[in-house]
């Protein structure tokens, strides 16, 4: 569960608030988890995790706010200055339409990696991840790699037989019984829960080093942000939001924009309500 990534929690300004409610969280359990989430996407200035080229991602690249360079090689989801997260669903959701319709082959043709053909899962997944995330650097590609994979991981559920036949089969499944919304929400969940961690975990450690304080209150956090995904990409369902998209073209890119900026206030907001 959650990133390999680790990084100082950063100092200062709106943090000081996110380590006291960290604090509040462990020692008297008065805080929420919803209320952590919401003060920590508030803090880093948002979703979007801004790093400079070439660089590792330190504290305050990662309180950056904005979107990295398009892709590379085959369609790409929109360029310009868009949200990096955006277009990252955009593409996800643009390979997942053409996989459910064409087969494997035909969405990593979409993608222009068609040399993937009939290789192990393990390797497609990697390479569609490092596609949906080239131009980015540091800890924005980072995380958003991250997130794709295991999104992609999630939705296939291989057990044991990681053929490229059996990785095409059983997304083929997962779309059908959840589609196009389904893999977007598992992607969401994943960086949103990923974003939030990342941020935080080095001064939940210094808070106690009780193991399985640290473990709940991980757990929690996951489960809020899932519980906000799928809120959110429910009422973009509910409005019609992922029926006949081009999402590589300009108004899936502004769909996927807009599901993910809504998500961000949906966050933003929670720590208001409690």
């Amino acid at each position: 569960m959650g990133t390999s990534q680790s990084m100082p929690t950063p100092k200062g300004g709106k943090w000081t608030g996110v380590k006291g409610e960290i604090s509040g969280y462990l020692s008297s359990g008065d805080v929420t988890p919803q209320q952590i989430i919401s003060s920590t996407i508030s803090a880093a200035g948002g979703l979007s995790l801004r790093s400079s080229a070439g660089g590792t991602g330190g504290g305050r690249a990662a309180e950056r706010v904005g979107g990295g360079g398009g892709g590379s090689g085959g369609r790409t989801a929109g360029s310009g200055r868009g949200h990096s997260v955006g277009r990252a669903a955009s593409g996800l959701a643009g390979f997942g339409t053409a996989l459910g319709t064409g087969g494997l082959a035909q969405a990593l043709d979409s993608l222009g990696i068609e040399d993937l053909r009939d290789k192990p899962a393990g390797e497609v997944i990697t390479r569609i991840a490092d596609h949906l995330s080239d131009g980015l650097h540091g800890l924005e590609q980072d995380v958003l790699r991250g997130a794709i994979q295991q999104a992609i991981l999630n939705a296939a559920e291989l057990t044991g037989d990681s053929t490229y036949e059996n990785l095409e089969a059983s997304l083929q499944a997962f779309l059908s019984r959840e589609g196009i919304e389904g893999l977007i929400e598992l992607f969401l969940s994943q960086y949103v829960f990923d974003r939030v961690w990342l941020l935080i975990e080095d001064y939940v450690n210094k808070r106690t080093d009780n193991a399985g304080d640290i473990t709940n209150m991980e757990v929690a956090v996951e489960q809020a942000c899932r519980s906000n995904v799928h809120d959110e990409v429910e009422h973009h369902k509910a409005a019609g939001s992922f029926e006949n998209q081009d999402w590589f073209g300009r108004d899936g890119l502004r769909v996927a924009e807009s599901i993910v900026s809504g998500l961000e206030n949906r966050l933003r907001a929670q720590g208001a309500v409690q």
